[in-house]
Formats: structure tokens, C-alpha cells, sequence
């Protein structure tokens, strides 16, 4: 009889070295020279510097085609990071730029028309460079005017974007150049032998049998200030109720089921495998999966990246991750998926789509939930779990229940905030209702 899936974990296992038991010739360590061999480590080197340098000229070089042919960029700012970072010999820029220009133009035939004024782009990175974003200021009105508000917000576009893929060029292109450079044998001190390498003997591990299963323990109330810190048992419980809702659509109506939207719903790494297994039925139509605002991580989308950049899902369009707790190590991942799937935009903004204020945060009493949560006095509120403005009937209709449903346990709730520098965020904020001193399960009131 052919052993079982399960026979043959145990045969696997008995086959792997224990802890602190490993051959020498199988344990990774730092060499003494500080060569990176094959470029398999994880390397990121800071070039702002330059690369801020570089933008900066090709803006202030940038000219207009008529009727902007005199308009010019009479400066440029550029605030923001830039590094190369190498992974497994695969070579990334990452670039995470705001631009803020001053430019004036003038007919040239008439000296009165004249204007000038700025323009702001404050997400230049590579997932938003084919659609940037610009807020275009300008006091005067008239031709010129329109003419630099539509034509000369595309030119300067068009500059950051050649600019950007041009360094990103030169990057891949010293990458080539130094690869194709012969290392000489007497430098190559991690050298193949000449001889062969034997093996090393697998160690023998008994099997004990398994331990009995412990008693479940009641879980003490996780506090606001707490929620982001999650224990080794929190992935694999149950799958969020969207996602189980999600799961049920595809498998009944896949060819209808156009979008999937799991926002702000509290999900994890360890939820996706279900998710990728119902998007590679043959019959999938899914166009969008919207997964902003989750506690998903580096590892979440290492394992998206690598499903749909197969045969997963392939009439996806349009990839939402922004707002999860991402690295830039999680960023390069997307850009190398973007190369692999130039048809699919991943978007990694942090912001709902379509998301419509509900209520506004009055007064947050000190020492409640919502204080230790983070929530301010005017915050608007634009979800709460995956409640928003479509379904929202009001606060006591809609907001209260999900609250008295959750005592003790986290909600995830996105609000819109201005920062100190007047710029509007959205921002994901977990709390936990529960009593208190004071009033309320949250301590704070809701208009």
C-alpha cells in the first residue's frame, strides 16, 4: 500500500537535522571577506542623494511645446527616499518621492498675459508613476493658464516618469555590466571543490506520540493599545465572515463574481491560501480584489505575488494593498509582480475606494478606549470593519450594534485625518469596546 500523506511528513521530519545538531556545511554564515556570492542576500544600498539630484535637473531642463513654449520651471523640490536593493540577484529601485514645483509662463506676443503658480505631486513612486497624482495652484485665469493646467501638468509628468525609468534603467544595466565580469579562481574564495562533497548522514529523530490536546483557555480582553501585537495562534483561527462570504460567491458564481472586495475586515497571511485557491478555478472572472486596510504582511504578499504571476486569476486588472503593514521589502515583491503582469495595477495608496465620511468623532474622554486607540476629536470616520457609507443608515443604527457585538474583542476602523502639515490621510485605527471608568463602550461620542 503507498504510504500516507501523513507517513511521509513523519518520514520528512526524520530526515531533518535537530536544533543546534546541523552539519557545519549546511548553516549560512557572514564570510570573512564581506562578498555577497550570487547576490543572494538581501542588499539595500542609499542613493537619494543622486537619484533627488538627477529629478531635479531633468524638471528645471523641462520645456513646453506652443502655446507653452516660453514657460519654464523656475524651481524644484524633492523630498523623499530612493534605494537599490538587491534580492536573490534581482535588482530594484524603490523610490518614495513628493515633488513640489514652481513654474511661470508668458505668450511672448502679449506681455500683460502672464501667470505663474505650482504644482505637487506627492506620491512619485513605481506603483503610482503611470497615474500621478498633481495639485496644480493657480491664481490668474485665461488661456495660459488652462493651457498649463492641462498641457503642462502632462509634460511634467511625462519628465518624472522617463526620468525615473531611465535611472531605473541604468540600475539594471550596471547590474548586467557587472555580472558579465569575469571573477578570477584566486579571488573566488567560496570556490566549488574539485572533489565531490558527500553528503551528510541524516540524523535519526524518534517519534513520540502526540501530545494530548490542552484545554482551551478563556482569552483575556486584548486592550486598543495592544491590537497591532498578534500571538502565534491568532492566523490560524476562523477566516473573517466577508471572506467566508467571498469564498461561497466564487465557488457558486465565479463567472459572475467581477470584484472582490475584502477591505478594512481584519485580514491575514494565513487567510489568503483559501482566497488564491477559488481565484485559479478555470471559470474565474474576478477583475479587482480590493485588500486595503488588513493586518496582511511581507509574507502575505510574497504568497500573492507568487499566485498571480501564474496562471492565478488571470483576468485580474487592478491589485489594492495600501494600508497594511507593509516593508519596503513587501514593495519591491509588487514591482517585480508589475514586470511580470504589465496589465495589473497594484496600487498601494493608503485609502478606501469610494470612501464617504459617515460620522465625525466629537469629544474622546481621557482613559477610554477610543483615547488609547488613537482616535481624535475630529476624525471622520469612513468605515467601521467593512461598514461604509453604502450600508450606513446611522450611528445608532448601524455603528452601535457592531459595537455591542465586539466587546472585548478588536475593530478595525479607517478615519480621515488632517496632519500638521494640512494634508488629509486616511488612517486604520483598531480598537477594543469595553467598560470602563466612564461612559460608553468606546468613550467617545459619535455625530
Amino acid at each position: 500500500a503507498r504510504p500516507t500523506h501523513r507517513a511521509r511528513q513523519v518520514r520528512a521530519t526524520a530526515r531533518m537535522a535537530k536544533l543546534g545538531e546541523g552539519d557545519e556545511r549546511w548553516i549560512v554564515k557572514e564570510r570573512e571577506d564581506g562578498r555577497n556570492c550570487n547576490n543572494w542576500h538581501w542588499t539595500s544600498k542609499d542613493v537619494s542623494a543622486n537619484t533627488k539630484a538627477d529629478l531635479i535637473r531633468t524638471l528645471t531642463e523641462c520645456t513646453f511645446d506652443a502655446p507653452l513654449a516660453l514657460a519654464k520651471i523656475k524651481s524644484a523640490e524633492v523630498t523623499g527616499e530612493a534605494s537599490v536593493n538587491n534580492r536573490k540577484g534581482k535588482i530594484f529601485l524603490i523610490y518614495d518621492f513628493e515633488v513640489k514645483l514652481k513654474w511661470e509662463a508668458c505668450d511672448g506676443v502679449n506681455e500683460n498675459e502672464s501667470c505663474k503658480g505650482s504644482m505637487t505631486f506627492s506620491d512619485v513612486n513605481a506603483t503610482m508613476l503611470d497615474d500621478l497624482d498633481c495639485e496644480f495652484k493657480c491664481k490668474a485665469a485665461g488661456a495660459l493658464a488652462s493651457a498649463m493646467r492641462k498641457q503642462g501638468v502632462a509634460t511634467v509628468k511625462s519628465c518624472i516618469e522617463a526620468c525615473m525609468l531611465r535611472l531605473q534603467e541604468e540600475v539594471r544595466a550596471e547590474k548586467l555590466r557587472a555580472d558579465s565580469e569575469p571573477v578570477p579562481e584566486s579571488g573566488r574564495a567560496n570556490a566549488t571543490p574539485a572533489v565531490a562533497v558527500p553528503l551528510p548522514k541524516p540524523i535519526a529523530v524518534a517519534t513520540a506520540p502526540p501530545k494530548p490536546a490542552a484545554a482551551p483557555q478563556a482569552k483575556a480582553s486584548v486592550s486598543a493599545d495592544s491590537s497591532d501585537e498578534e500571538s502565534p495562534g491568532d492566523d490560524a483561527g476562523s477566516p473573517p465572515p466577508a471572506l467566508s462570504d467571498v469564498l461561497r460567491r466564487l465557488r457558486d458564481q465565479p463567472e459572475q463574481t467581477k470584484e472582490v472586495c475584502l477591505a478594512n475586515c481584519s485580514l491575514r497571511d494565513a487567510h489568503l491560501q483559501p482566497l488564491i485557491e477559488a481565484l485559479y478555478h478555470s471559470s474565474c472572472a474576478v477583475e479587482v480584489v480590493d485588500l486595503s486596510f488588513n493586518r496582511l504582511t511581507d509574507s502575505g504578499v510574497h504568497v500573492l505575488c507568487k499566485a498571480f504571476s501564474g496562471s492565478c486569476a488571470l483576468e485580474l486588472s487592478r491589485l489594492y494593498l495600501g494600508g497594511n503593514k507593509l516593508s519596503p521589502a513587501g514593495l519591491a515583491l509588487a514591482q517585480q509582480l508589475k514586470q511580470m503582469r504589465a496589465d495589473l495595477l497594484v496600487d498601494f495608496k493608503p485609502q478606501l475606494r469610494d470612501a464617504r465620511s459617515m460620522c465625525q468623532v466629537g469629544t474622546v474622554y481621557p482613559g477610554s478606549p477610543a483615547a488609547a486607540a488613537g482616535l481624535r476629536s475630529g476624525d471622520s470616520v469612513v468605515a467601521v470593519g467593512q461598514l461604509m457609507h453604502g450600508a450606513y443608515k446611522g450611528v445608532s443604527e448601524s455603528i452601535v450594534p457592531i459595537v455591542k457585538a465586539s466587546v472585548g474583542k478588536p475593530i478595525d476602523m479607517v478615519v480621515v485625518r488632517l496632519d500638521q502639515a494640512a494634508q488629509v490621510h486616511q488612517v486604520q485605527i483598531t480598537l477594543t469596546p469595553k467598560s470602563w471608568s466612564g461612559g460608553g463602550l468606546l468613550g467617545c461620542i459619535l455625530k
